[in-house]
């Protein structure tokens, strides 16, 4: 069976966005492969092949030949003088300078795999390649104008095993078909651009894909439930220090090739048979066996050194796990500022799987319990109420063995929107642009919710409070005589009013007191310049270039019975003599504290980025930096742990980064750092006193000076004194970075 790379200049500068290995198969799904008695694979350099070339391809060949978990050996024969293909067990590699094999320009080279299916096996007895010399010369050094020899080399010796084409060339006719997901820096990668040499070495994908095929080491078991011995479906087989192979489906082909996709792994999920089965890339390597629910298991692996070709090392690895007791885990939502329960919905998600496991409504007393499996770690989800942030987040919360009791100490927000646009994409700017700024706010949307936010409701909010209106139309300001009052008793509260949206100031009377006298501007006309430009030193405006198409535009004046003093933000038009085109102004007064930004626009107007740089430059003036910009500041957790602890960093292994856990029982000093195998301090994480509480560190993998430390295996220590008792506490966990 032939197996052309056919690739034009054209197409090779065009890449698609899919990795892996592919393998080569008839309709049935056998893979093509050399059985173990016709190999080494001989073959023979055409005895024209410049001497300078000769090392190049012998080292594209070793490629695949040193991959220690792959069987498959390339040995180089003596040079013939055949320069055709033919399958008369002779396989050339030949550089046809003249191109006399070519007669379509586009191809650089061709490689033709003999196959028999006698005996109904489906095998590979030989294998020829031609390479267009003439059309695309090798070069050994990248030069631009030349294909790199050592590159397509090894491509097309990567087809001489078996290995079809990764990633999809965009037709039919540009090569066979590839497969995915995939990644592009794979050797078998179909296309290959002239001086490319990043595929001289193989990938990750590329030597997996070829132990596929010609494994020396393969781990298979079944994973079983302890108590019922029936398959635990969606257990985890995790690779830790190797990586193992998932072979997909056959996929049809684009030419008379059928493939089978494969993609490197390092974990396997259980499925309904209960049993796995992969090829691995290491002699020696750990497994670890983890489902939520249960105590998970761990067994060192250790194969024998490669036997040489043919010779395939299985090792079983069955596992039964045990269920964890259900434990009680109780606790309650407060409202930090009153000290009385919150109500609101709790979501369970296990960090493990990452699958929520339960749910709870709070009534107004904030008392919530579950009865959920002991020792594992859970993300908690509540969706709040104003005046609280409408969803918090609390990552690792470790439930012991023993259960947990946990009071959650909620802050109520300092930032309220209110949306009263009628128009789901506007509202949507600036939701989405607060969440970017991960500015901590409590939302309410006035079309949901039918009604505008009761007047009590406001002093629930940690003061002094921003409130961000969003009203206007395209016929009213939308803003009633009610509700212009309630921002003026805000304001004379000493709270913050943002007002931002189309026509506001159009379709206010000219006696509307927010508006002149707070805000401090009248309307003047509509203005239908496509851009607008910041005052130059503004708080908020400073530096911003503002386009903005489109109608709806209010051109501003200062208002001559102001009570605030009054800036200007930004400006219509780009030259000085437009400054006077007013479209925003900030005001503020210091004796009674209240402080206003007014917008002439609606922010849906003006790009993502420009709406962030307004709004939170605008909440900074109005909150003088009183506010919450980080999830942790609106919640604390006030349980304290009964006993010192270090818990498993997680994900481990990782890449770029994991957290780890730790617990303090009374006031301490606390050091937790990182070692190396060989016992040398490579990272400071923690060192300085702490209260009591439940505690969590990053680690990203750098050392002490900032530098990435190398993949491997390392040590986190945790020491802790009591500073009451003097009495030491330490415990050492190991975890493990891979790249």
């Amino acid at each position: 069976m032939k197996n052309k790379l056919l690739i034009s200049t054209l197409l090779a500068i065009s890449l698609f966005a899919f990795w892996g290995f592919c393998i080569i198969t008839n309709q049935a799904g056998q893979p093509r492969k050399y059985f173990p008695q016709r190999l080494p694979f001989i073959y023979h350099l055409h005895v024209s092949t410049p001497t300078e070339f000769m090392p190049v391809i012998e080292a594209s060949a070793n490629e695949w030949t040193n991959i220690d978990a792959c069987y498959f050996v390339f040995q180089r024969g003596v040079n013939t003088n055949i320069n055709y293909v033919a399958n008369d067990g002779v396989n050339i590699v030949y550089i046809d300078m003249q191109g006399v094999n070519f007669s379509d320009p586009n191809v650089i080279a061709f490689s033709s795999t003999f196959t028999t299916t006698v005996g109904g096996v489906f095998q590979a007895v030989g294998s020829d390649l031609i390479w267009n010399g003439r059309d695309f010369p090798p070069g050994i050094n990248g030069e631009p104008n030349k294909m790199d020899l050592k590159s397509t080399m090894t491509h097309e010796f990567g087809h001489h095993l078996g290995l079809n084409h990764a990633g999809q060339p965009p037709s039919p006719t540009a090569g066979s078909n590839g497969c995915g997901p995939a990644n592009q820096n794979a050797v078998m990668w179909y296309s290959i651009t002239r001086g490319d040499t990043t595929k001289r070495n193989l990938h990750l994908d590329d030597a997996l894909g070829a132990a596929s095929i010609y494994p020396v080491w393969i781990l298979q078991g079944t994973i079983l439930d302890g108590s019922s011995s029936l398959p635990l479906v969606g257990a985890k087989v995790k690779l830790i220090n190797t990586w193992g192979a998932i072979i997909g489906p056959v996929e049809q082909p684009f030419t008379g090739r059928y493939s089978i996709p494969g993609i490197p792994v390092n974990e396997i999920t259980i499925d309904s048979t209960g049993q796995y089965r992969t090829v691995v890339m290491h002699q020696n390597f750990k497994v670890l066996i983890q489902k939520f629910g249960y105590y998970s298991d761990s067994t060192e692996i250790n194969f024998n050194p490669p036997g040489g070709i043919g010779n395939t090392q299985i090792i079983t690895y069955d596992a039964m796990l045990d269920v964890k007791p259900l434990v009680n885990f109780t606790g309650r939502l407060i409202n930090q500022k009153t000290q009385q329960g919150v109500s609101g919905n709790i979501k369970l998600i296990s960090e493990l799987e990452n699958k929520e496991i339960a749910q709870f409504n709070t009534s107004s007393d904030g008392i919530f319990t579950f009865n959920i499996p002991g020792d594992e770690y859970y993300r908690m989800v509540l969706t709040l109420d104003p005046p609280f942030q409408r969803t918090i987040t609390l990552s690792n919360i470790f439930v012991g063995i023993s259960g947990r009791n946990m009071s959650v100490q909620l802050k109520p927000a300092s930032v309220f929107v209110v949306l009263n646009d009628s128009i789901t994409s506007n509202k949507n700017k600036y939701i989405n642009s607060l969440n970017r700024l991960q500015v901590a706010y409590s939302s309410w949307d006035v079309q949901q919710k039918g009604e505008f936010p009761p007047i009590n409701l406001y002093s629930a909010f940690s003061q002094p409070l921003t409130i961000l209106w969003v009203a206007g139309g395209t016929g009213t300001s939308n803003l009633s005589s009610a509700e212009r009052q309630l921002l003026i008793e805000q304001l004379e509260n000493g709270n913050k009013v943002i007002l931002a949206g189309r026509n506001i100031a159009e379709f206010s009377d000219l006696n509307d007191v927010l508006i002149s006298q707070y805000m401090g501007v009248k309307f003047v006309t509509n203005n239908s310049a496509l851009s607008a430009r910041g005052f130059t030193n503004d708080y908020i405006g400073h530096g911003l270039s503002l386009p903005m198409p489109g109608a709806g535009k209010d051109q501003l004046d200062l208002h001559p019975n102001a009570l605030g003093i009054r800036f200007k933000v930004f400006h219509y038009g780009t030259g000085t003599a437009d400054t006077i085109r007013l479209g925003a102004v900030r005001s503020e007064n210091p004796s009674k504290k209240w402080k206003t930004v007014f917008y002439g626009i609606g922010l849906e107007m003006v790009s993502d980025a420009n709406c962030d740089s307004l709004l939170i430059r605008s909440i900074r003036y109005c909150a003088d930096t009183n506010y919450f910009t980080k999830v942790e500041d609106v919640y604390s957790i006030s349980s304290i742990p009964v006993q010192y602890a270090l818990h498993q960093n997680y994900p481990n292994p990782f890449n770029p980064i994991t957290k780890i856990n730790y617990d303090i029982p009374s006031y301490s000093q606390v050091q937790l750092l990182i070692y190396d195998v060989n016992g040398k301090l490579v990272k400071t994480l923690v060192e300085e006193a702490k209260n009591a509480g439940y505690y969590s560190v990053s680690w990203n993998g750098t050392d002490n000076r900032g530098k990435k430390v190398s993949s491997g295996i390392y040590f986190y220590r945790l020491i802790a004194k009591d500073l009451k008792t003097n009495k030491v506490f330490s415990e050492t966990k190991k975890l493990m970075i891979l790249k």
